[in-house]
């Protein structure tokens, strides 16, 4: 509907006729002819919105996709203008949603997408395409759909998504060293299993190990061996304390730290290495003696849980790009000294406290 010029509908009609549909008639009561009809839309796309939309493949069935997290994972992907990542991030999905390939509503006090879905009919669009590129494989207790496939086989694919079942063959696979995504979605009931090393997944650049249970507490130090990592989320995961191994991890761009409620959690004086950092949410809760040095994280745009307990709050002022923060102000903090080391924050979005 947006082509305006003979030259762009002629290349439609090409396209259609000898790519798309191919020479066979198409059938208004047939499932296959209504697929070759929306694939247009797919094929349409400029190739960086097609990674961005087969990217939706992670994601289960009428599942409510988080754009903050998502735009996360194509940042991590390289999927990135170079400008914020969300502003990058929106004006991809912006696209996505003018050509009706998903279906998104903003917020209407903040003009901003918060969650999105897909159509059932798009959705198996977006999974025919990602198998046909051989983009991703669906981790899932065996069905009879044709996304399935064994866990215990070596990946065909650089990423991997788990909707059910065990992952722990992905994890301990020694086929599966060139992995570059592994993301574990909607397992929120699921998920509660102890996770071995990572030595396995040396080029990993992608994490998301939510609501996993670690065995001791610990979060394995192998960690420190992704050094390719640039989004890794322990949401809501049974962690009490992350290793010093962590501060390999040079190239993060994500970290979320955003543990199980009531787990106080040992965190080593590390974060500070991470100077690429877009994106930090801190533990809610740690031992009274923690110190955090922040102040080098001059790139972070959301800095969620910052504790004038456990960090200067001077850290704050060199973090000019921050358009949202999340304060927690002790004693011996003052609201005068807090806005004293806000005063060159002029991005800054959203203060909570």
């Amino acid at each position: 509907s947006n082509k305006h010029t003979d030259r762009e509908w002629k290349r439609v009609y090409d396209n259609t006729g000898a790519q798309i549909v191919g020479k066979s008639c198409l059938d208004d009561n047939s499932l296959n002819s209504v697929y070759r009809v929306l694939s247009l839309s797919y094929e349409d796309l400029p190739t960086r919105l097609k990674h961005c939309f087969l990217y939706l493949a992670h994601f289960p069935e009428d599942y409510k996709i988080h754009t903050r997290t998502l735009f996360n994972y194509w940042a991590a992907e390289g999927i990135y203008d170079g400008s914020t990542i969300r502003d990058s991030g929106e004006d991809y999905l912006e696209e996505l949603v003018r050509r009706n390939l998903v279906i998104a509503d903003k917020n209407y006090l903040r003009s901003r997408f918060e969650f999105f879905q897909m159509h059932d009919m798009m959705r198996e669009v977006c999974l025919s395409k990602a198998k046909e590129e051989n983009f991703l494989q669906i981790i899932k207790v065996p069905t009879s759909t044709s996304t399935t496939i064994n866990a215990q086989s070596p990946s065909r694919s650089r990423r991997l998504t788990v909707h059910s079942g065990n992952a722990l063959h992905i994890l301990g696979h020694k086929n599966n060293k060139k992995v570059r995504s592994l993301l574990l979605v909607g397992l929120e009931k699921d998920w509660k299993q102890s996770a071995p090393g990572f030595q396995s997944l040396p080029l990993l650049r992608v994490l998301d190990l939510s609501w996993v249970k670690f065995e001791g507490g610990k979060l394995p130090s192998s960690i420190g061996g992704l050094i390719h990592l640039r989004f890794l989320c322990l949401y809501e995961a049974v962690v009490s304390h992350l290793p010093s191994t962590m501060r390999n991890l040079k190239l993060l761009l994500y970290l979320n730290l955003e543990f199980a409620d009531g787990v106080t959690v040992h965190v080593p004086n590390v974060l500070k290495e991470m100077i690429e950092l877009r994106y930090l949410s801190l533990p809610l809760f740690m031992p009274d003696k923690t110190k955090l040095e922040l102040g080098d994280l001059v790139n972070l745009e959301h800095l969620w849980y910052f504790s004038t307990q456990h960090s200067s709050v001077t850290d704050l002022l060199r973090m000019t790009k921050l358009r949202s923060l999340a304060v927690s102000l002790s004693e011996r903090c003052t609201l005068g000294n807090l806005s004293s080391s806000l005063r060159e924050l002029r991005n800054l979005e959203m203060l909570e406290f």
